[in-house]
């Protein structure tokens, strides 16, 4: 293997190197304990402060206070609608109430994009229409162009993020 071969990594980041040399101490300080000794005390506290964060994590527990809130509202507004015919017109109709609610919240995007494809696609036809051909294939080459970009962008980090996986595992 020669060592002159040119590499297609970019440069690291200058923190990714202090943080890369800082786990490495923490590794020899680690490797120099005698055999027999424990850990220090400390010393899961210091690999996880050490440790990169990744926003995608669900293992801190403030990073799901607002979703859990919005979550718990919800249900609970959802709840006391259900309840509010209850006092009333008694359980069957708070269930009856209840169960369309849910139906309307969830069909009625659903019926609205049915009913959007049609006005959607004659829009298209009317606008193309309008547009020359020339002008059309340049549209249609710009969006297959953009497509293609994000594909190749969307399939580099895919395997960007396989091949550091394979490494961490």
């Amino acid at each position: 293997m020669t060592t002159n071969a040119p590499t297609t990594d970019s440069a690291p980041a200058p923190g990714d190197l202090e943080r890369d040399l800082r786990l490495e101490v923490l590794l020899d300080e680690l490797v120099t304990i005698p055999r027999g000794e424990e850990l220090p005390e400390d010393f899961a506290a210091r690999v996880l402060d050490r440790r990169p964060f990744a926003p995608w994590e669900v293992s801190r527990a403030s990073f799901w206070k607002v979703p859990v809130g919005v979550g718990l509202g919800l249900l609970a507004g959802s709840l006391g609608l259900a309840l509010t015919p209850l006092w009333s017109l008694g359980p069957g109709t708070a269930l009856t109430v209840w169960a369309e609610l849910v139906a309307v919240a969830f069909g009625r995007p659903i019926a609205t994009l049915v009913t959007a494809l049609p006005l959607l696609a004659e829009g298209t036809g009317r606008a193309a229409q309008e547009v020359s051909p020339g002008a059309l294939a340049l549209l249609g080459a710009a969006a297959g162009a953009t497509a293609a970009s994000l594909g190749m962008a969307l399939l580099r980090y895919r395997r960007l993020a396989s091949s550091f996986g394979s490494r961490r595992g």
